[in-house]
């Protein structure tokens, strides 16, 4: 069994059954390409079909508590995505927190191609906006700080579930860089944010993942559902937690969390 395979295997376990699995264990990987083979081995045996890409490391914030520079990107699967209100349970030790995110789901295919998509054909190949939760864990021991790239990207980007609200028609008549958002936790505001903190504007972290992808061998499919990275930082929870990002006029999403069904 090669490297990728072993660490896939480990935080593939480590992501259904809960556990941390020791960061010297990423200690062979040499790059950030390797880690993303080790994504690859991972989506392999799961089995599980992807809905969409997490974009993580858009904003400051998440670049200097994770020690990485540029943003990375990993798959999400199906049976960790969750209309709002959702309920998920948390892994103790895996320092569970939440995200407020802009997602967006495309209406048409944008296929891989060697020349670079502009701005505006990303834009009309979209058909939503998704005011988003993301759920983040982090499968290596220590938590999210200081987790390097290279961690970062083979621990499928800290992405553990995605919880969305109601589909908004109408967001591109809205400067989404000034944008507000609240998160909420157990009734109390813990965070506010806006679009801006995301690469400057989510639609450029839009832009920025077609790119990205393409290069890297993967389409966009219609259906697919990109999330663009949080507005609000990284806030931690623990089972029992009642979570609500207010996005104003674009609606809220809730989210409880659950102590993890072992049986």
């Amino acid at each position: 069994m090669d490297v990728a395979t072993r660490l896939a295997s480990r935080l593939w376990e480590a992501r259904r059954q809960g556990g941390v699995v020791g960061r010297h264990v990423a200690n062979e990987l040499e790059s950030v390409e390797q880690a993303y083979v080790v994504q690859r081995r991972m989506e392999s045996m799961s089995g599980m079909e992807r809905f969409g890409w997490k974009v993580g490391a858009t904003s400051k914030a998440a670049q200097r508590v994770l020690d990485t520079e540029d943003p990375v990107t990993a798959p999400m699967f199906l049976p960790f995505y969750f209309s709002s209100p959702g309920e998920f349970p948390v892994f103790a030790e895996q320092g569970f927190s939440v995200e407020s995110e802009f997602a967006f789901r495309f209406s048409r295919d944008l296929p891989i191609r060697k020349h670079p998509y502009r701005m505006e054909e990303v834009l009309s190949a979209i058909d939503v906006l998704l005011p988003a939760i993301e759920i983040v864990a982090s499968r290596f021991e220590g938590g999210f700080r200081g987790l390097g790239p290279i961690r970062l990207v083979a621990d499928m980007v800290v992405h553990a579930g995605l919880v969305t609200g109601s589909p908004v028609d109408d967001w591109k008549q809205v400067d989404l860089k000034l944008h507000v958002v609240k998160l909420l936790k157990n009734g109390d505001e813990v965070a506010v944010g806006i679009g801006a903190n995301v690469l400057g504007d989510p639609i450029n972290v839009l832009e920025w993942t077609a790119n990205h992808l393409s290069i890297r061998g993967e389409a966009i499919n219609a259906g697919t559902i990109i999330s663009t990275g949080t507005c609000t930082g990284i806030v931690p929870v623990e089972p029992g937690d009642e979570v609500v990002a207010d996005f104003g006029d674009f609606g809220s999403v809730r989210l409880s969390l659950v102590e993890p069904n072992m049986t």
